[in-house]
C-alpha cells in the first residue's frame, strides 16, 4: 500500500508499506492493503510500519488517519 506521513512542517515518509499499526482513539489499529475506508483520530503512542523485513517506528502525540483502499494518509504532531 502507499503510506504518506506528514507533520505540520515536513514530510516524514512517502512510500510503500506492507502494514501499518496505529494508536487510534478506539485502540491499536492494524492496516493492510485494501482496508475498508476509515477516518480516525490518533492518540499518543507509536506508529509502526513494515516493509519486508524492515520495521520503522516513531512516536506521535496526536493526529488523524485516513485509510482508503490501498492508500493510508497520516497527519501527525
Amino acid at each position: 500500500m502507499k503510506l504518506y506521513i506528514y507533520s505540520l512542517d515536513k514530510t516524514i515518509y512517502e512510500g510503500e508499506a506492507d502494514s501499518v499499526t496505529l494508536p487510534s482513539e478506539e485502540g491499536e489499529l492494524g492496516i493492510l492493503s485494501h482496508h475498508v475506508p476509515l477516518v480516525t483520530a490518533l492518540k499518543p503512542g507509536t506508529i509502526r510500519y513494515y516493509l519486508g523485513d524492515t520495521k520503522k517506528e516513531f512516536p506521535v502525540s496526536k493526529g488523524f488517519a485516513q485509510i482508503n483502499g490501498n492508500k493510508t494518509i497520516l497527519l501527525v504532531e
